[in-house]
């Protein structure tokens, strides 16, 4: 559909996934992502989504993470388990203060990716949530696309030069530090 169209050009061809996003198999038409060959052509829905995705993360966090955080932090005040809710907090604090999140840079990639079944003239959640599926389970895609979501990115832009794998890892790393124990708390 956008493979001979020349207001696309193709990004990435997964090895592991067709079409319809399952695993590829011999005969099968591989996963290709596409971009627009002129950045001003994208439908501003797409622009409006980049635009929210970034203000999520210029904070460090996804709307999904801040629910769950906030959900957890209100279990914890009715169990009241206070110190669970400072170890939260301070999970909120340091997401502000580190704020690149390899998904949320990914999320980014995926707004200005196209598949093949997608409209390219909407921006639709489930698309991005399916594309990013798809990339996290194949570290080639994920290599691929990191730099681009961050380049995509205006929040990350100060971070470029020191953002890697490893400083991912020890965001990642730390951030799951930052959980309450499973311990019973008195």
């Amino acid at each position: 559909m956008y493979k001979d169209d020349p207001k696309f050009t193709m990004m990435f061809e997964s090895k592991i996934f067709n079409i319809n996003g399952d695993r590829l198999k011999e005969g099968d038409e591989p996963l290709r992502y596409y971009s627009l060959t002129n950045m001003s052509e994208y439908h501003m829905s797409r622009h409006l989504a980049a635009s929210a995705q970034n203000m999520y993360s210029a904070a460090g966090i996804t709307p999904t993470v801040i629910n769950s955080i906030c959900d957890q932090m209100i279990q914890a005040v009715n169990d009241k388990k206070i110190v669970d809710v400072a170890v939260l907090a301070n999970n909120l604090k340091y997401r502000t203060k580190y704020p690149v999140d390899e998904h949320a840079t990914l999320r980014m990639a995926m707004i200005y990716s196209i598949v093949e079944r997608e409209d390219p003239d909407k921006c639709e959640n489930h698309w991005t949530e399916w594309k990013l599926k798809r990339i996290l389970d194949e570290p080639e895609a994920y290599s691929f696309f990191l730099p681009i979501g961050l380049e995509l990115t205006p929040a990350y832009s100060e971070y470029l030069q020191e953002v890697s794998l490893n400083s991912l890892n020890q965001r990642k790393t730390m951030l799951e530090s930052m959980q309450p124990s499973t311990s019973e708390q008195k």
